[in-house]
């Protein structure tokens, strides 16, 4: 017997991917599994999850790296905006002193 409530988390896979919830609905967990699998074996995918883990890694590698780079290029030009205001005011009172 087909159950007729759709539970909390079918709403949930519903409003993340309506595709994925109608796909699952209609065929079953067991044999999009099996599809994925036929799927990547064709193509010579190897596992799809292990590959998709790695691809994460090395995505959220890259980007932490370029991410670090970032704040590093932002406090060395804060850091030589203010040195640059410094040597600005020295130099305005050496000449207000009169040294130059």
């Amino acid at each position: 017997m087909e159950r007729k409530t759709i539970s909390a988390h079918e709403i949930n896979k519903y409003s993340y991917c309506p595709y994925q919830w109608y796909y699952e609905k209609l065929y079953g967990r067991k044999e999009l599994r099996r599809l994925y699998q036929e799927r990547n074996e064709a193509l010579a995918l190897g596992d799809g999850m292990n590959a998709n883990f790695t691809k994460g890694l090395e995505f959220h590698k890259r980007n932490y790296a370029e991410l670090r780079l970032r704040n590093l290029a932002w406090k060395i030009a804060v850091l030589l905006l203010i040195l640059g205001a410094v040597i600005y005011y020295l130099m305005q009172s050496c000449v207000d002193v009169g040294f130059y």
